[in-house]
């Protein structure tokens, strides 16, 4: 029991410490942000033509109170604005990750494009053309880049154990936000946080962070893509009987998509047809080895049907196939290998490979989004642009929660919860990609399932597409309208 009260009393003095660092912050006056480029631009955007400022810039944060031990980095485009006007706040994930994806592949007033055919030939660089669906007249746009991406950095001293943490991360990145908020006259404005991937978590997190850091803000609505608050069902835990009903839409989506399953099928149709399966299956997990043998073959004979992965492998592994095994085991025949991020695409296996399979086949499409912020920093007027670093790798030692203890939950959701009953105007977005093996349709659906949220206080969208959802121009043209109608909705009551 000691080893446990130690952990409670470290989970109290960081919290104590917290929330000490939030009042202090509040009470501080706000760093001014350092400009690397600055330039006068204009879009034309639904016909109408736009001008607006893009910037690019670094602002010192500090890992406790007088501690300024890192920057942390934005590119922006703002316009003058009313007080009403939004301002969306946009990073991706990792952890280590700048927000060169979003904001290439999505958002951003220039877009990358890449090639639309999953089984076509990759380009050394994509075009990049004016973005006719950004969002930018109706909201100001700033990428966010946490310490160590993009052009922010970490002292010598830095105290990695802090910024390489969920909260410190978050609380560095809000100190960076109001910053920013600050120095352009917009802290009375409505205020969106945009995440992908782990930026999902950090979205939660520095709601916290904000409300800690400043009361006053307006927050008015958080938006995840490939949500990753409900880790226990994404990472798939073999013992957690959840995980498995939860990915099968995505299996019987991708099977489909593959023409593994028996034809006609269609994936958005297979992934329904597994959902309604989806009690039944749990039902049998549950049961285990006291499932009777008859029932016990039914079962995989309809997971076969399903997901075109054998009857006999079903048999033979408990009823269970895990994501990453789906990945080998669904073209093993082909010697193909199914993207984790998107599963449209496809590797190489080698005859020899056993098990052990390579790159992912989605991240070279990811890539050229990390190569194309390069050129659109050079257009706002930053010539080092080839020092933007995209990826810094410090996830292995990622602080999720305090502690290891094996009882240790993420209730990220749940702090969503509590900031949003706190503030009845936030409303939530989750958008998720059909053919994403990390964080799959099936998981938003059941984070949703399970929360306390009223239905009109959340709106959760599917796109044909994967992890990257923007990288298919359909999907993004269906998450632009989507995203649009969501910051264009009057706040819950």
């Amino acid at each position: 029991m000691t080893g446990g009260s130690d952990k409670m009393i470290r989970r109290a003095l960081w919290g104590w410490a917290m929330l000490v660092a939030g009042a202090a912050a509040s009470a501080q006056p706000l760093p001014t942000p350092t400009i690397r480029a600055r330039s006068d631009q204009s879009a034309v955007i639904a016909g109408r033509r736009v001008a607006y400022t893009a910037e690019v810039g670094v602002v010192p944060v500090a890992s406790r109170p007088g501690r300024q031990d890192a920057t942390a980095g934005y590119i922006s485009y703002s316009v003058p604005a009313r007080r009403e006007r939004p301002v969306l706040f946009v990073f991706n994930g990792g952890p280590g990750a700048a927000s060169a994806y979003l904001h290439m592949g999505a958002l951003g007033p220039w877009r990358a494009q890449v090639p639309q055919d999953p089984a076509a030939p990759l380009p050394a660089a994509a075009t990049v053309a004016p973005n006719p669906d950004t969002l930018l007249d109706v909201a100001d746009l700033v990428f966010l880049d946490p310490p160590g991406t993009g052009f922010s950095s970490l002292t010598a001293d830095a105290d990695l154990a802090i910024y390489r943490s969920v909260d410190g991360d978050a609380d560095a990145v809000a100190q960076l936000a109001r910053a920013w908020l600050s120095a352009h006259g917009r802290t009375g404005a409505p205020l969106y946080i945009l995440g992908e991937s782990y930026g999902t978590i950090r979205a939660a997190a520095m709601v916290d962070a904000l409300r800690r850091q400043d009361a006053t803000l307006k927050l008015a609505g958080v938006l995840l893509l490939g949500q990753a608050l409900n880790m226990i069902e994404t990472s798939q835990r073999p013992g957690n009987v959840v995980t498995y009903p939860v990915a099968l839409p995505t299996l019987a989506a991708i099977a489909c998509y593959h023409h593994v399953r028996a034809a006609p099928c269609t994936p958005e149709g297979s992934a329904r047809e597994a959902a309604a399966y989806a009690e039944t299956y749990l039902a049998a997990l549950f049961r285990g080895r006291a499932l009777e043998p008859a029932d016990r073959a039914a079962v995989a004979a309809r997971l076969e049907a399903l997901t075109g992965i054998s009857r006999d492998y079903y048999l033979a592994h408990d009823l269970r196939i895990s994501k990453e095994r789906f990945r080998v085991e669904l073209l093993r025949a082909q010697g193909r290998v199914l993207g984790r991020y998107d599963a449209r695409y496809t590797a190489p296996r080698a005859a020899d490979a056993g098990d052990i399979v390579g790159p992912d086949a989605f991240s070279p499409v990811s890539d050229l989004y990390g190569k194309a912020v390069v050129e659109q920093l050079a257009r706002i007027g930053a010539t080092d642009g080839t020092a933007y670093r995209v990826i810094v790798r410090g996830e292995d030692d990622w602080r999720y929660g305090s502690g290891d203890s094996p009882f240790n939950d993420w209730p990220f959701m749940a702090r969503l919860e509590r900031a949003m009953a706190a503030v009845p105007a936030m409303r939530l977005f989750v958008g998720t990609g059909l053919y994403d093996l990390t964080t799959t349709v099936g998981a938003a659906d059941y984070l949703l399932a399970q929360s306390s949220l009223a239905p009109d206080r959340f709106r959760n969208h599917r796109y044909p597409a994967g992890h990257v959802a923007y990288s298919d121009d359909t999907s993004w043209r269906l998450l632009m309208r989507d995203l649009r109608a969501f910051l264009a909705e009057k706040p819950a009551r």
